[in-house]
């Protein structure tokens, strides 16, 4: 049986990652002190015993490079702002939750 799905359906609703990935970009480049949200967010993974932890790896290497100097931060965002969401598995592992960007509109 196939269900019609509504408008109010919440897929309807979801941002695209192409687009969520470049307001992240874009926060992160107006806002580099909230790095520090991410990098927590590593370290509490890393210490839950993550079982891949390949990814925590990669963004931490990125995260800390962009700290430390601008052209290690010019690579993080325009990693972030690549529509490669598909080519880079790292992205479905996003240590960004809890950046307080702002809503779609």
């Amino acid at each position: 049986m196939i269900i019609p799905m509504s408008v109010e359906d919440h897929h309807f609703r979801r941002e695209d990652r192409a687009s969520l990935w470049l307001r992240l970009a874009r926060h992160v480049e107006a806002h580099p002190d909230d790095l520090v949200i991410a990098l927590e967010n590593l370290d509490r993974w890393q210490a839950l015993g993550r079982v891949h932890p390949g990814p925590i790896h990669e963004w931490r290497k990125r995260i800390l490079a962009a700290r430390n100097s601008p052209e290690g931060m010019r690579a993080l965002i325009d990693f972030m702002a690549e529509p490669n969401h598909d080519s880079e598995p790292i992205k479905s592992c996003s240590p960004f939750v809890g950046l307080p960007i702002a809503p779609v509109a």
